[in-house]
């Protein structure tokens, strides 16, 4: 593993900088690599690719580093609790027109969801990503991925009915 730290770490540490454009990140998130790599190493054997491992590994790290900073920073700002988990609708479809204290309220009963729930609708809706990736980004199934965004969904539309009906009346 040490040999791995000399070998691969100054690569892997441009490699995580270039995606993540922050060197503090690309740092924290090579120690994340490390840690796998303690933690449940590759097969070292002949024919085997631990380079290929490694960056599989960080890249996969960075992108979920991205996606977290990107759902902490928009709030949850795209979601609609009043659309069906299959609708194709644009992220912010939900959101135009309210104020911003409406607004802080949706963020709020977002924030409430259980955590799976919370990733699964924000992936959906604010990411766009269809279940099955959704499902693999939760590390869960498929069936899953789409029961926690139905219910995180229908958890939002109870909690936020006020707001909807609202709406509905303007």
């Amino acid at each position: 593993m040490e040999g791995w730290v000399g070998r691969y770490g100054p690569e892997l540490r441009r490699h995580l900088g270039r995606m993540t454009g922050n060197d503090d990140d690309a740092e924290d998130i090579l120690q994340q690599v490390w840690v796998s790599a303690v933690e449940k190493p590759p097969d070292d054997g002949p024919g085997s690719n631990v380079r290929a491992w490694l960056y599989r590994v960080a890249t996969n790290a960075a992108l979920d580093s991205l996606a977290r900073k990107r759902f902490s920073r928009r709030a949850l700002q795209g979601i609609d609790p009043g659309a069906a988990a299959g609708d194709q609708q644009p992220p912010d479809a939900g959101f135009r027109g309210l104020d911003e204290a409406t607004r802080a309220r949706v963020r709020e009963q977002c924030a409430k969801l259980p955590t799976k729930q919370r990733e699964a609708v924000w992936l959906r809706w604010a990411e766009g990503l269809d279940y099955p990736t959704i499902a693999e980004r939760l590390e869960s199934s498929t069936e899953s991925a789409r029961a926690n965004v139905h219910y995180g969904v229908k958890r939002l539309r109870e909690s936020l009915l006020d707001i909807w009906e609202e709406e509905v009346e303007r």
